[in-house]
């Protein structure tokens, strides 16, 4: 019950949130509309076409990190699609810092029979890369608008709170890389916080996945230079996610600076992280059309891009993965049954 009324009560405002965003730019709404219903097909067709390569760069991230770690590799491509792009999905839809995605790779490998901590390990490894290349792109755009003197003292606030817990997420990450002991009490956490509310006395947990994420870090210390194709994948990600930004500025009449782009893409990333809403909503479209508005676009079109970006980059990735999370649960739900069956035979 209380799980709905969250549900209920994240989705109410989400649609305030939107509702004010629209409310407060209703005076650039005919130009918006204007700038969309001219929005060249070319141009559009190549966000497309940048979507799939973002998509591709999130699927070769983890395939990259499962072959260092040891759990899987690039063989996987085909099984591991679906599970990426719907794993996608759910980080986009629940705010989670990345980590919702794990359970659809978690109930593959159930499915798979492969051990839960090493696909945890290989998954949190793919969260590593992917918070490493953004703080990359992050960092050359911020030298570009401080360079330019575009940035302002909100935004330079966004991206110090965003560079300080990351530094510190990845602290724990690497310091838990170099402990069995800490990994466990971390694997652990949850399970004595709930046992200490509920006034249960102490008792002993299963840390068997927790040592198999120690034993899957260690494979990635052994030569941190396994782990660069990874890391070049995930640099893709943020790549690609920028481009789409670039295409529909170009689609809209926006003009086709990829610096103003970059730009747009990193600042309103850091905005959209920070927000307290799913996938940033609100927060990454008002960053977003700052930014790209401080370049000297008009606010009208600037907003008619973010809406078509926005599109690629978290509409119809949600409506994807969420299709094929549906149809996932669904195969993996007759396989157990077929399981099931041959078992009472």
């Amino acid at each position: 019950m209380g799980g709905r009324w969250v549900r209920v009560a994240a989705g109410v405002a989400v649609v305030v949130v939107l509702a004010v965003v629209v409310w407060l730019g209703r005076a650039e709404l005919p130009a918006t509309w204007r700038a969309l219903g001219q929005a060249r097909r070319d141009w559009l067709l190549a966000g497309g076409v940048l979507l799939v390569l973002w998509w591709a760069s999130w699927l070769l991230t983890h395939l990259a990190c499962r072959r260092v770690t040891g759990v899987g590799g690039y063989h996987e491509v085909l099984t591991l699609t679906p599970v990426t792009l719907a794993a996608v999905a759910l980080n986009l839809v629940v705010k989670s810092g990345g980590l919702a995605g794990l359970a659809v790779f978690a109930a593959d490998a159930r499915r798979r029979r492969l051990t839960t901590g090493g696909v945890t390990g290989a998954y949190l490894v793919a969260t590593l890369m992917q918070e490493v290349a953004f703080v990359v792109v992050l960092l050359a755009s911020t030298a570009v608008v401080v360079a330019d003197a575009r940035i302002t003292k909100v935004e330079v606030a966004a991206v110090v709170v965003f560079l300080v817990t990351t530094a510190l997420r990845v602290a724990a990450l690497v310091a838990a890389a170099r402990s069995r002991e800490l990994v466990e009490r971390l694997w652990t956490l949850p399970a004595r916080v709930v046992d200490r509310l509920l006034r249960r006395p102490a008792r002993t947990h299963d840390t068997t996945a927790a040592d198999e994420l120690f034993e899957a870090m260690q494979l990635l210390r052994r030569d941190y230079r396994d782990a660069v194709p990874a890391l070049g994948f995930a640099l893709g990600i943020d790549v690609f996610g920028a481009a789409m930004l670039w295409a529909s500025l170009a689609a809209v009449g926006g003009g086709d600076r990829p610096v103003v782009a970059l730009v747009a893409y990193s600042i309103s990333a850091v905005f959209g992280i920070l927000g307290f809403l799913p996938g940033g909503l609100g927060f990454v479209e008002v960053g977003a059309v700052a930014v790209v508005a401080s370049f000297g676009v008009p606010v009208g079109v600037s907003a008619a891009a973010v809406i078509v970006f926005r599109v690629y980059e978290y509409w119809l990735p949600v409506l994807v993965g969420l299709v094929l999370s549906w149809l996932l649960a669904r195969r993996w739900g007759r396989v157990s049954g077929s399981d099931r069956q041959r078992a009472r035979r």
